[in-house]
């Protein structure tokens, strides 16, 4: 009887995986993670094949910022309606066509830049494309909590996985090989013709719930709504002790690996290495290894806590950004 609960544990567990609901994460998360290396290693690729210098492409990885600051803006999207979209689809789906949509426009836009010449006009219209990315990714990841029970929150985080890294391998790998072989314009349109997967997802999936309303908090005036949903985080992470060194850590951990992988690209350029090799070293084999990454990194954790696991990461990642010198 204990094998035959467990087998049925086991159906239960893998039934979740074919559910119409896992399709629609399955695309969105497609269409979240598209954008990501269009801005970072792929734009940095681009700016070096066409000659731009080395500090100017390093100037470029700050249009990365809105992926670290959307916590500003996020909850403005949380509460705002979006005139004509939130009465048709709601407002997770409303929010995440509306950013699509943009982002379509925008990578197209990138596209018909000159780096070489303008340089300014590339970076505005590559900031744009990173804010509309991670307004979108905001309201993707309220779908996907809100459409999901607790006890399929894991599997809807792994299926928006399976679909980012999909996306990442077609603004990485495939728009880097593909550009050895036809124009950029060419190539930034066929990567914003890409978002109709995600456009498609959101019209066709379901709405969730809406989830309850929040716990009333003293007013403030005009738009106290949104003066709490901003100030109201902040402060309660101002109340946990030694705040300002946690702030730091999130800032700093990762910033010697973000900067390096944005440098990557045209350090491959400069040695030499076409866009097909580039490609099927760095992005698809890189994305191999950053899946078996994250699957050592959960044994490491449970092996040695979060501490020592994140001691031994941050030594492990600064070693080998010194392998390239």
């Amino acid at each position: 009887m204990a094998q035959g609960s467990q087998s049925r544990s086991l159906r239960e567990a893998l039934a979740v995986y074919v559910d119409p609901r896992m399709a629609a994460i399955l695309g969105m998360g497609f269409a979240s993670g598209l954008p990501l290396l269009l801005t970072t290693a792929t734009l940095s690729y681009w700016l070096a094949k066409v000659g731009v210098d080395k500090t100017t492409i390093g100037i470029f990885a700050l249009v990365g910022l809105p992926y670290s600051l959307k916590f500003a803006w996020a909850p403005a999207i949380d509460r705002l309606s979006i005139p004509f979209l939130t009465a048709r689809l709601g407002r997770r789906r409303g929010w995440a066509l509306a950013t699509q949509a943009g982002l379509a426009a925008a990578i197209l836009l990138l596209g018909q830049t000159d780096p070489a010449q303008a340089p300014l006009a590339t970076a505005v219209c590559a900031l744009l494309v990173a804010f509309l990315s991670a307004s979108q990714d905001v309201a993707i990841d309220a779908y996907r909590i809100e459409i999901l029970r607790e006890h399929e929150q894991g599997a809807g985080a792994a299926v928006t996985q399976m679909g980012y890294r999909i996306g990442l391998l077609a603004a990485g790998a495939g728009a880097i090989a593909v550009s050895d072989y036809v124009p950029w314009t060419t190539v930034f349109a066929g990567l914003a013709a890409l978002l109709g997967v995600g456009m498609l997802t959101v019209l066709l999936a379901s709405e969730p719930p809406a989830p309850p309303p929040l716990p009333a908090s003293p007013p403030l005036g005009p738009g106290s709504g949104l003066v709490h949903a901003f100030l109201d985080p902040l402060r309660d992470f101002a109340t946990h002790p030694r705040w300002g060194v946690i702030l730091a850590f999130a800032v700093l951990y990762k910033f010697g690996d973000a900067v390096s992988g944005v440098m990557a690209n045209p350090f491959f350029v400069e040695i030499g290495f076409s866009g097909v090799e580039i490609a099927s070293v760095t992005k698809v084999l890189g994305i191999v290894a950053t899946l078996a990454g994250v699957l050592v990194g959960g044994v490491v954790v449970a092996r040695l806590g979060i501490f020592r696991a994140l001691l031994a990461g941050g030594l492990l990642q600064a070693g080998t950004n010194l392998l390239y010198s």
